[in-house]
């Protein structure tokens, strides 16, 4: 006999906004047992309208079926020619070659705060790469003085922990985190858990974030809280700024879903910083967030605030971004670049003699293509979204559009413009030669980071 306050679920019965658009869409039988309040439905508004306007079960399935072929047609693709290269193709030398100022700084319609702030937050997110030593952050220029306030590479953790910084510039305090450099970093950006928190506990039952990235993210915060709110109250903070670029992009748009959370939440500390804004200015960040749509009349002005308060800086044919929902744009880099990629696999031509290799290699290929639990994988990455404006660069110099993103499903049948879906990969000639330059110019070619010769 089920509980009183609780009701057997089915995958076909999961709440509004929750779908199984790759995996287990045919199971009948309950496979869970959750609490009503779980369950509930949309009520409507800022939440809805973002999830809203979905494409039929028939078109996200038909999708599904050409996705995973896709991933066999890949597959076997890069394995037919790992095998077949020749001694001499199977060296690799290329360079990255990042140089240039980006010819036009977002304005502050685009990204929330004045140009200047978006350079200073591209030069935290590329010092945090470069500098070993709290000493050695240079940030200030003549017309903008900033102070370092905390610098933590976490000592005998560094190389599981990326570095995280605090830096105060007039009454504004930037929170920053550095990218992806170690093994642990990049296995925690793969690691895409959707999680909710107890630092968003009124929320959590709408939003979920990056699990990994989540758990990064809070460690930096709650080791720091006594002493960044103690500044902020010091100096008067008006505004706190949350930035990084790859993995620190993503680390700063899930600071930024904390640190507002918390500063609303009458419980926590930091509701002595009422009051104080929170936004996020993040470079090449990965996809973090995932929403239900279930929202509360809370949660949905919550989420309206986090939205209008977040902006992402894209660039070019950068495959980061695109992650972990937009999979097609993935595939087509992949398909795009797989001659390259293939170098990277280890096949000794003995190995291609006395041993059916390729046979072998293709019957996993071949398996992919109809294993339930990576379906089940992609459904879970196709939930994944971008929150607020994404600001894209199609090349250096070019304006650049500010684009949303309504999700891997939205149907637009309204024929909106500038969504971020709706830009699709554009194949080039060396794609694993320019894959650091999209990924990296941005912040340190010197893209919009200020120039070495102005800062002290």
């Amino acid at each position: 006999m089920e509980p009183a306050n609780k009701k057997a679920k089915t995958t076909k019965d999961e709440p509004d906004g929750w779908w199984w658009p790759f995996g287990r869409k045919d199971v009948k039988e309950p496979t869970a047992l959750l609490p009503d309040d779980v369950c509930d439905a949309s009520a409507g508004g800022f939440c809805s309208d973002l999830l809203g306007d979905t494409k039929s079960t028939e078109e996200i399935e038909e999708e599904t079926k050409n996705l995973m072929n896709r991933v066999g047609k890949i597959g076997t693709n890069m394995i037919k020619d790992a095998v077949e290269r020749t001694e001499e193709e199977e060296k690799i030398d290329w360079e990255v070659k990042a140089n240039g100022i980006t010819g036009f700084i977002p304005t502050k319609g685009m990204t929330g705060v004045e140009p200047a702030m978006t350079q200073l937050c591209s030069t935290i997110s590329s010092q945090l790469y470069s500098e070993a030593s709290y000493d050695q952050f240079k940030l200030s220029t003549n017309d903008m003085k900033t102070e370092l306030f905390i610098y933590d590479d976490h000592g005998a953790f560094l190389d599981t922990s990326p570095p995280f910084l605090v830096a105060i510039s007039g009454k504004t305090m930037i929170l920053g985190w550095r990218g992806t450099i170690s093994l642990a970093d990049k296995l925690n950006d793969v690691a895409a858990s959707p999680l909710s928190s107890l630092a968003w506990r009124k929320h959590a039952k709408t939003i979920k974030a990056q699990g990994s990235m989540t758990s990064i993210a809070h460690n930096d915060i709650v080791i720091h809280q006594q002493a960044i709110i103690a500044k902020a109250k010091e100096v008067g903070i008006t505004e706190i700024v949350t930035t990084g670029q790859s993995l620190g992009g993503g680390l700063a748009q899930i600071g930024h879903l904390t640190l507002r959370a918390l500063i609303e939440d009458e419980q926590s500390q930091w509701n002595e910083l009422e009051g104080v804004n929170v936004r996020s200015v993040a470079f090449c960040a990965p996809m973090t967030t995932v929403l239900l749509d279930n929202a509360t009349p809370e949660t949905d002005v919550f989420i309206e605030k986090l939205w209008n308060n977040s902006c992402n800086v894209v660039y070019m044919n950068d495959v980061v971004p695109r992650g972990y929902g937009y999979l097609s744009f993935i595939e087509d880099f992949v398909e795009n670049a797989q001659k390259d990629l293939v170098k990277a696999i280890p096949v000794p031509r003995i190995a291609k003699r006395f041993l059916d290799v390729q046979g072998k290699i293709q019957d996993l290929v071949e398996g992919a293509k109809n294993n339930e639990s990576l379906a089940g994988l992609l459904g879970v990455f196709s939930q994944y979204r971008h929150m607020g404006n994404l600001v894209f660069y199609e090349s250096e110099d070019a304006k650049p559009l500010v684009l949303k993103d309504l999700g891997a499903f939205h149907k637009n049948s309204k024929g909106e413009k500038n969504l971020f879906r709706s830009v699709k990969y554009k194949p080039v000639k060396s794609p694993m030669a320019d894959f650091m330059e999209w990924h990296m110019h941005i912040i340190r070619g010197p893209g919009l980071s200020f120039p070495k010769d102005q800062l002290m």
